[in-house]
């Protein structure tokens, strides 16, 4: 935002917390601004709406609300730090493909899960994912994905499959976790769904000799 949309921001912010009886301080406003005036006005004020008519609007809302709801609008990839809590596999059988901040996110709660208290451990890692995507985000950093692999065969396949079709990972990494049977209707699929791939940025026929040179590395891995 610019300091010209400080008006328009300031009567939005009061207007909002007025319907919970709430007062916008001096204080409270320059804490709002300086979370998100990196963002445009434009978006700031779509979130506040889309609050405002969620279930969480019969509260009064925190910054990270509105952040959340500008992300979500706005997307690259990272999901949400309720769907990262759900993706997150909570005991050795179950695989899953996961974020570099996910995991860390994880590991600041992995003391309140241990003890079994997963709802503390969900708001931990809930505070914890904002905190650090928020983080990488303002240095630039993109999400990095990797596999988590459990001992469910049949789990570990579907996971990787719906990972390789969002380009979450690519076709080669998830071709080294697999079995043989698996492989080729999840090179067919990627081949029938370029853009599914990780290397959708590069040319077509670039793309054409990769999965080709896939198909190639697959027929000596069947052969040995």
């Amino acid at each position: 935002m610019r300091d010209s949309d400080k008006s328009s921001f300031l009567k939005m912010l009061q207007a909002t917390l007025a319907l919970r009886d709430k007062a916008a301080t001096t204080e409270t406003v320059n804490l709002w601004w300086n979370l998100l005036c990196e963002y445009d006005f434009n978006d700031v004020e779509q979130a506040f709406i889309i609050f405002l008519k969620s279930k969480e609007g019969r509260f009064s809302p925190q910054p990270s609300n509105i952040i959340e709801n500008i992300e979500a609008m706005r997307p690259d990839g990272r999901p949400g730090a309720d769907e990262a809590w759900a993706m997150i596999p909570m005991n050795e059988f179950t695989s899953a493909v996961m974020t570099q901040e996910m995991a860390e996110a994880l590991h600041i709660a992995q003391p309140l899960l241990d003890s079994g208290d997963k709802i503390a451990a969900r708001m931990s890692f809930r505070e914890a994912y904002l905190r650090i995507v928020e983080a990488n985000k303002r240095a630039g950093i993109k999400p990095s994905w990797f596999p988590s692999i459990g001992q469910d065969k049949e789990g570990r396949d579907a996971v990787l499959g719906e990972a390789v079709r969002l380009g979450r990972i690519g076709t080669e990494q998830a071709i080294g976790l697999l079995p043989p049977e698996k492989i080729t209707p999840m090179l067919q699929s990627a081949e029938n769904n370029i853009l599914a791939l990780e290397y959708k940025t590069l040319p077509y026929s670039e793309m054409m000799e990769r999965i080709q040179a896939m198909k190639a590395a697959i027929a000596r891995k069947q052969a040995s």
